[in-house]
């Protein structure tokens, strides 16, 4: 796959293996060349970051800055902060098992930030909720260039130093040595807990799980890797029509899209509409990666129609339709 340009903008999600990552980064681009912003108060923020953006607000001098002088940027930021300044493409996250995340994410309080209270008071604290969710919002998940796994880290390395054509070695820090097993165990009742109020980052999780084999299949055999959802669609559509996004980063052309009723197909589309979140977002072709289709009046409800994409016959999306008022 084609090489990255610079900066790579890593997404750091607390406890999921990311200071290893960035630490590992800082040793193979040097430190003149990584950016940290992990907020105004913060140590390790850069000085230009927290002049620009933090005292005179001017983002866009900061983004620049780490435009013309960054190799890699990271911090516990979401992806639309740094958006307009670095292509979708070139952005990295790793998320972790949410059991594991909540009670990893616990123990780093109360070694490093003197949290007193009990683990059942932080799982119902708001700000200790969906953590790794929050990440990504105010944007598409499969935008992001690379999402790795906690549990695979040494292979999540080995496929990001291939996508990018780097070569940042594996560490191991910022672990707690106290712990006895590579992961902690719960009882019944603080799993249960922690489901309760950490739903959105079970989804989250299981979406990437699946992901990463679709993506490390794409890496190892060099084929493309379609990113692709649907978008915003008014209710009274749903079941009528169906509005989404495809991107193949590695191509400027459109990606084409199959419609099909089983192996029949009914049309051809390109995604090449304009998405204004997609433009925002900095993803892929200045925003003209969308698709919309009207289903057919001839065809009955409850059909099933698959979008598949032309070029590697992978089935994208999936609907069935529903006329009813």
């Amino acid at each position: 796959m084609e090489a990255a340009n610079y900066p790579l903008f890593f997404i750091h999600i607390s406890k999921t293996a990311g200071s290893s990552f960035r630490v590992a980064a800082e040793r193979y681009f040097g430190k003149e060349h990584v950016f940290y912003d992990y907020g105004p108060k913060a140590n390790e923020t850069n000085p230009d970051i927290r002049t620009l953006d933090y005292e005179k607000r001017d983002r866009y001098a900061a983004g620049m800055k780490i435009v013309e002088k960054a190799k890699f940027l990271t911090g516990h930021i979401n992806h639309p902060k740094y958006a307009p300044f670095i292509p979708a493409k070139n952005a990295i996250t790793f998320v972790r098992d949410p059991i594991q995340q909540v009670r990893s994410h616990y123990e780093h309080f109360t070694r490093h930030h003197r949290y007193k209270r009990s683990f059942t008071e932080f799982v119902n604290e708001p700000r200790f909720k969906n953590v790794q969710y929050k990440a990504f919002q105010g944007t598409w998940p499969d935008a992001i260039g690379f999402i790795g796994l906690t549990e695979r880290y040494n292979e999540s390395l080995a496929l990001i130093n291939k996508m990018y054509s780097i070569d940042i070695q594996g560490l191991d820090i910022n672990k707690n040595t106290e712990k006895k097993s590579s992961s902690y165990e719960l009882s019944e009742e603080e799993i249960a807990l922690i489901k309760k109020h950490n739903k959105e980052d079970f989804k989250l999780y299981e979406y990437a799980l699946t992901r990463f084999e679709r993506q490390k299949l794409a890496i190892e055999s060099d084929t493309p890797f379609i990113r692709f959802g649907k978008t915003n669609m008014a209710a009274s559509d749903e079941g009528k029509m169906m509005r989404g996004w495809a991107a193949d980063y590695d191509s400027q052309s459109p990606v084409v899209i199959d419609v099909r009723i089983g192996k029949k197909k009914i049309a051809e589309i390109p995604a090449s509409e304009y998405r204004s979140t997609a433009n925002e977002r900095n993803i892929h072709r200045n925003g003209f990666v969308g698709f919309s289709f009207a289903y057919p009046k001839k065809l009955k409800n409850g059909t099933q129609l698959d979008f598949a994409a032309k070029e590697t016959g992978e089935i994208l999306l999936s609907d069935t339709i529903d006329r009813q008022v």
